[in-house]
Order: structure tokens, then sequence, then C-alpha cells
């Protein structure tokens, strides 16, 4: 069995337990209806003035409190694995992927597409509309070298750290060829000057 389920299962009997009763009541004189036939009206009226007070533990409550609390972290914790298994179908993938856009307006962008070898600009709006088509040639590699060379912010960055999705990698190994390819052209204009 996974370890995951052993310690949902561990969890969901050890949070049946806390939600026990805290306390049991325990009749001290009987049921009701004979302490009702004892008592006579005269004594109904006459009431305790000072109740002893009983003493409350804190434990059971912490304890259903922490576990409520881990109840709620292992359902949110479950719905976003949920939901990024369902988004990773979602994503693209293939030979399609998305380069990078930019916002022209309400609902309008501009985005640009690499299918294959070939670098589709795309207008978003209403519907979608291709603006260009650019096959590989020199223009699409300065296209590429400007997409690769983005600042990137220091969220982006640390994201990045924690996990890479096969988009990322994708996008990694877009980058190291592109600044191949551009160091091999800078070494056959050297050659080619000479």
């Amino acid at each position: 069995m996974c370890t995951w389920k052993k310690w949902i299962r561990i969890l969901t009997i050890s949070l049946l337990f806390s939600l026990l009763p805290l306390s049991v009541v325990e009749a001290k004189e009987g049921t009701v209806y004979e302490q009702f036939e004892k008592e006579s009206p005269a004594d109904q009226s006459e009431t305790k003035a000072n109740p002893e007070p009983t003493e409350a533990s804190v434990l059971p409550y912490a304890l259903k409190f922490i576990g409520s609390f881990l109840l709620i972290l292992l359902l949110l914790f479950i719905v976003l694995k949920y939901l990024s298994k369902k988004t990773k179908n979602y994503s693209g993938g293939g030979p399609f992927h998305a380069l990078g856009g930019h916002s022209l307006g309400n609902n309008r962008s501009l985005q640009m597409v690499m299918v294959g070898d070939t670098l589709y600009l795309l207008g978003v709006g209403e519907d979608v509309n291709l603006i260009r088509a650019i096959p590989p040639s020199e223009e699409q590699k300065r296209l590429l070298q400007s997409v690769a060379e983005k600042p990137i912010d220091t969220v982006t960055k640390w994201g990045s750290q924690l996990k890479k999705t096969s988009q990322e990698k994708w996008d990694e190994l877009l980058l190291k060829q592109l600044k191949q390819v551009k160091s091999d052209s800078d070494q056959s204009k050297e050659g080619e000057e000479r």
C-alpha cells in the first residue's frame, strides 16, 4: 500500500476518535423521572445559588482544532494535485509550443506560437487570426533569440527551481540550442571575414 494512503487512513481514524464526545454525563441520583417524583413543589422553587464549577480541559479542543486544520490542509492538497493533473492534460505539448504573448487591450493580444519549425504570430481577440507565418530563417532566429533573452523575474526563477515541467524543460533546451546556433553563426561570420 502507498505510504500516503496509509497516512490518510491513520489521520481519518485519529480524527474520528478525537470527535468523540468530550465527557460522559452520569446520573448520580437515578433518572429524571425519579428525581421529579422525589422532590416536592416547594423543593423545586429552591435552586442552588452556587453550583460547583467543573474544570474543563483544553487538550481535547486543541486536538480537534489541530485535526481539523490538518484535514483541511490534506483536502486542499488533494484538490490541488487533482487540478494540476487535469491542467497537464490540456496544457498542450507535442509540436505546439507557446513562446509568448503581448496584451493589446481588452481581450486582445498578440501570441507567438511555434509549430514544428515554423513560427506563427496570432492575433487573439473575439476570434483567432493568423497575422504572419515565419519559416526557418534569419528573422526567425532573431525573434527566438529575443524571446530567449527576456528578463526572468525572481518569482519565476524561484518557481522553476522547485519543479520543472516538460514545457520548462523544452524551453530550456530551446534556449540552449538557440545560443549554440548563435555561437555557430558568429563563428562562421568570423571565418568568412578572414
